[in-house]
């Protein structure tokens, strides 16, 4: 497939407080040998909202794919949702964002229509076959 002169997506960021799942994920990631990636995994979105202010001056486009669950403590996703938003469409543009959650409430699905920069919602668990294609479609069309 592709060599690291063609990846697209560079970083790969799990907001989520399970850790458990940032496990799985992580060692999901790990296992596609097509996309070396760097992955970041925050267990809150406060942390992830830092680590997204320091890197707004330096990310490269289209270079992040982030996951976020919507319910966590401090601050929920879409509490995230709204702190990102602020930082305005150019940075936002540089972004795949994709909820996860493991609820099927039709309320939370359409909440997406209020963040129009949000690029999907995922349900959990997170299929390993469904994220690779979802990594290797990201990098066929950035």
């Amino acid at each position: 497939m592709g060599s690291t002169n063609t990846i697209k997506i560079r970083t790969v960021t799990l907001v989520d407080d399970n850790a458990i799942l940032r496990v799985i994920f992580s060692n999901m990631i790990k296992s596609f040998p097509d996309f070396p990636l760097q992955i970041n995994l925050f267990e809150n979105a406060l942390d992830a909202l830092e680590y997204f202010e320091n890197k707004k001056e330096n990310l490269d486009p289209s270079s992040e794919i982030i996951f976020v669950d919507i319910n966590m403590p401090f601050m929920t996703g879409w509490e995230m949702m709204d702190k990102l938003e602020e930082f305005g469409p150019d940075f936002l543009n540089l972004l795949n964002i994709y909820i996860i959650s493991s609820s099927t409430s039709k309320s939370d699905r359409e909440q997406i229509q209020d963040y129009p920069f949000i690029d999907g919602y995922i349900l959990k668990p997170i299929d390993k076959l469904k994220l690779y294609e979802l990594i290797r479609k990201l990098n066929n069309e950035a």
